[in-house]
């Protein structure tokens, strides 16, 4: 018998209002752990991994590293997972956990990044709650891929904001009872597979739907932009962002990357997250400089690591121009027949619209790559202050 390439754990805590004294004494600790009241509890375990095993997550491994906590709209800064932290200990609802095991091989190839992590518990989160007779919009989840270990997994957990269930012996309404059908969680788990294979119906989409997603991608501000980019940039010379060639492109490029990021939730989420980390460095310098009785501006990060973003941005956004030209110029040649005239825009248009689909998706690794090279520098900084502060040894 083969080894599923996916397995799903999950559980849940009851609310210990207004249970007996014998059940809150046997729970209470669960409960404080899912819960957020003790020192060390799940959200931070999800965050940020563990090294050891833990009483209540016999599941785990050694050296087990997270890439984060996420939710639907991203990855939670220190303010999200405060405000998360506080919600749980203050909900009466059933608090649910469990995790997504993926065998090593099939980890490894289809869910070893934060992104296809959260491509996946975005899109099928919603459908197991809606499934699970929960209302989607009614559940707090949040989740996190941990890594380091032979079998790559995610660590998620959920709760309802607030009361709505009815029943027949109880007056009002109630939070759900914590009991999901294993119909329900096996399908979970099939769906699960199947996304990340890409096999799901609900993406295999039909050529009708494409017509429709195209036209809804052509009308958007962000296509619009790029189109004008292609008619302006030149055929020959050197395509990068700080050459010579391009300069008198610039102000353009950026129209681009700016409309990509209104459009585009996600990358949108991680500038965000970006901005935030380098705005709170910057504080410090400023705090630094009005000590040291210099200018409060000197030596700022903001806009520096803004400008180099858009460097980085604008050359994927040239790259890109550059293959869309390259895809569309298979397709230039003189027909007299008005059916394959039409047949041949078609094409043309499907060739710009997967360019803008990849163009999307490379801007928002980009910006990962940025904000983890930012968050390099600062530990590096930060050992050499500690070297030069006599804390640490420089053979060390």
């Amino acid at each position: 018998m083969s080894v599923p390439n996916v397995n799903l754990f999950l559980n849940y805590v009851e609310s210990l209002v207004g249970q007996d004294k014998e059940y809150i004494e046997n729970n209470c600790e669960q409960r404080a752990f899912y819960s957020c009241k003790n020192d060390f509890d799940y959200v931070g375990y999800v965050n940020k991994g563990s090294k050891e095993q833990l009483d209540y997550i016999s599941y785990s491994g050694d050296n087990e590293k997270s890439l984060g906590i996420f939710n639907q709209d991203g990855l939670l800064n220190e303010k999200d997972i405060s405000e998360l932290r506080n919600r749980l200990r203050t909900t009466r609802s059933v608090i649910w956990h469990g995790v997504i095991s993926f065998t090593e091989e099939f980890g490894n190839k289809y869910c070893d990044t934060y992104e296809k992590a959260y491509n996946l518990m975005k899109t099928e989160m919603p459908r197991f709650f809606k499934n699970a007779g929960l209302n989607p919009k009614n559940i707090i989840w949040y989740a996190g891929l941990h890594t380091n270990t032979d079998n790559k997994h995610i660590h998620f957990s959920f709760f309802e904001n607030e009361p709505l269930r009815k029943f027949r012996d109880k007056e009002g309404v109630q939070y759900s009872k914590g009991h999901i059908a294993i119909g329900v969680i096996r399908q979970f788990k099939k769906s699960i597979e199947l996304k990340l294979l890409n096999l799901s119906s609900e993406i295999v989409l039909n050529r009708t739907s494409i017509t429709n997603a195209f036209k809804k991608l052509e009308r958007t501000i962000f296509v619009k932009k790029i189109k004008e980019l292609i008619e302006i940039l030149p055929l020959t010379g050197r395509m990068s962002y700080d050459s010579k060639e391009i300069e008198k492109f610039k102000k353009k490029i950026d129209n681009v990357v700016n409309a990509m990021i209104m459009t585009n939730a996600s990358l949108r989420q991680k500038l965000n997250d970006f901005d935030y980390l380098v705005s709170k460095k910057d504080e410090e310098i400023r705090n630094i400089n009005k000590r040291m009785k210099q200018d409060e501006n000197k030596n700022l990060l903001k806009e520096k690591y803004k400008l180099d973003l858009y460097r980085r941005l604008g050359n994927i956004v040239l790259g890109v121009v550059k293959d869309i030209r390259k895809d569309q110029r298979k397709f230039d040649y003189n027909t007299r027949k008005r059916t394959t005239q039409k047949r041949l825009e078609k094409a043309k248009r499907r060739a710009l619209f997967k360019n803008c689909e990849r163009l999307n998706y490379l801007s928002t690794q980009e910006v990962i790559n940025a904000f983890q090279e930012f968050l390099h520098k600062l530990d590096e900084a930060n050992y050499k202050r500690l070297q030069e502060e006599g804390v640490i040894s420089e053979s060390l």
